[in-house]
């Protein structure tokens, strides 16, 4: 034997060597070899001699369809451990079952980017459970006829989709609202309305307010004036339907002789436009007695034209 080939001979079992001593080794095990119907016990697995990263991979495939990984989908992770200078990884699984019988759990492999390596095989014997003298918790209530209800004539669309149909008809019946009220076709009071205070009775406090302003005794006859004539064409607005507001003194004569109920008054108007006028648009100056006159005529055009009560024109038909 030449040198080379004992040379090839050593560097042969080197190689072999060493790659034997960084191949790791899987081991399993289970804590009982016997469990009971639906119980659960675990399955521990040793890596050793792990120098690189590697993945436990269970064959599912090969495990009988009686054992369940209990949630497999999120199986836990190796952990390192190290003991005498020798590195262990273990991690845990949880097994169970359902059916009773003798059942073997297939070899489990470690995969790294070299070497693939599986475990051992496990036995586990699952016993059944005398389910005869067992009791319920919580006994179903026997069936009871109810009768039929108001609602069960309701067709099931209905019943199903209530709610959906509910916000339609909510969401509709705001849009109308929402339309009428912008329109102004509906006028909606939110706040309880006041009392409306009658025309005659307006008209008679301010003039009492217009009297204890003493506007005319304190030099502001224009004043005066101008709020004595506003309070009667307000009055006449409000009592007769009158827009005496946009008229003129023309105007408003004619409106008061052309209407029964006011024609009679007419001079009194006459009287306190007339004046009104010259003080306002002349800038005449007037007597003390003319303002007294013209509130007066104010006061006595109101009393004049103020509505009859009903009753008083009921006593009145009875005398007659």
């Amino acid at each position: 034997m030449n040198f080379k080939k004992i040379y090839t001979i050593v560097v042969s079992l080197f190689l072999v060597s060493t790659v034997y001593s960084i191949t790791p080794s899987i081991k399993i095990a289970l804590d009982s070899n016997y469990i009971e119907m639906g119980r659960q016990t675990s399955l521990h697995i040793e890596v050793t001699n792990s120098e690189s990263e590697g993945i436990v991979v269970v064959p599912f495939d090969s495990v009988p369809l009686q054992i369940e990984f209990v949630d497999a989908r999120n199986l836990p992770k190796l952990e390192k451990q190290t003991t005498n200078g020798k590195s262990l990884y273990t991690t845990t699984y949880k097994i169970q079952s359902f059916d009773s019988g003798a059942y073997r759990i297939p070899p489990l492999m470690y995969v790294t980017a070299n070497d693939t390596s599986y475990s051992n095989i496990v036995a586990l014997k699952v016993i059944p459970v005398d389910v005869s003298q067992m009791q319920d918790i919580n006994p179903a209530n026997p069936a009871e006829d109810m009768g039929s209800k108001w609602y069960d004539w309701i067709p099931d669309w209905l019943t199903d989709y209530w709610l959906y149909y509910l916000l339609a008809i909510i969401i509709i019946a705001g849009g109308i609202c929402a339309y009428l009220i912008l329109s102004k076709k509906v006028t909606v009071n939110i706040l309880p309305k006041k009392k409306e205070i009658p025309p005659y009775e307006m008209a008679i406090a301010k003039l009492q307010q217009l009297k204890q302003e003493q506007l005319w005794e304190n030099g502001q006859e224009k004043a005066f004036y101008t709020e004595l004539t506003d309070i009667l064409r307000e009055y006449l607005d409000r009592r007769f339907g009158i827009n005496a507001m946009e008229m003129t003194t023309t105007q408003i004569l004619n409106a008061i002789r052309n209407n029964e109920e006011t024609a009679m008054t007419e001079r009194l108007m006459k009287s306190i436009l007339e004046v009104a006028d010259f003080v306002k648009f002349a800038r005449v100056q007037p007597l003390r007695e003319d303002n007294i006159k013209s509130f007066d005529a104010a006061r006595q055009f109101v009393e004049d034209t103020k509505p009859v009560p009903v009753e008083e024109d009921q006593d009145e038909n009875i005398k007659n």
